[in-house]
C-alpha cells in the first residue's frame, strides 16, 4: 500500500531544525507526534507544512501579528525577537509562557494613539465624558 501523506486536505507538520527556520528533520501527520519528535532536537520547533506556522516550540519569545494569533516567529533572544518583530509592519513579541506582550511595534502603537484620539473626539462631541 502506498503512503498517504499527500492525500488533500490532510494536515502535514515538519519537525523544523533552528526554531523552525533551519532544516527538516521529520514530518508526520501527526501532531503529538511531531511534538514527541521535536523534544529529541534542541532548538527544534513544530511548523505546519506549507503554512510555516509553529505551533510547538521551546523558545522563550514568539513574534505574532495579533496578540493572539499565530506564531511567526520565534527566539530565546530578545533582541533577536525584537528585530524580527520591526520587519514586520504590525507585530507584537510575547513570552510563550506567560503571554505577556513584552513589545509592541512603534505602528501599532501610532495606530491606537489615533485611535484613542478619535475616540476621545467623539466623546467630547456628544457631550459624553469620558469614565
Amino acid at each position: 500500500m502506498g503512503c498517504a501523506c499527500n492525500q488533500r486536505g490532510k494536515i502535514q507538520y515538519e519537525v523544523a531544525m533552528d526554531a523552525g527556520r533551519g532544516r527538516v528533520a521529520f514530518t508526520s501527520g501527526s501532531k503529538p507526534t511531531a511534538t514527541t519528535v521535536a523534544q529529541r532536537y534542541t532548538g527544534s520547533a513544530v511548523r505546519v507544512k506549507g503554512t510555516g506556522e509553529i505551533v510547538h516550540h521551546s523558545e522563550t519569545y514568539e513574534v505574532t501579528q495579533t496578540t493572539k494569533g499565530p506564531v511567526l516567529f520565534v527566539s530565546s533572544d530578545l533582541a533577536a525577537a525584537k528585530a524580527n518583530a520591526e520587519t514586520r509592519e504590525t507585530s507584537y513579541v510575547r513570552e510563550r509562557e506567560t503571554g505577556e506582550i513584552v513589545h509592541t511595534h512603534p505602528a501599532v502603537l501610532g495606530r491606537m494613539a489615533n485611535f484613542d484620539k478619535r475616540v476621545a473626539d467623539h466623546l467630547a462631541q456628544s457631550g459624553e465624558a469620558p469614565a
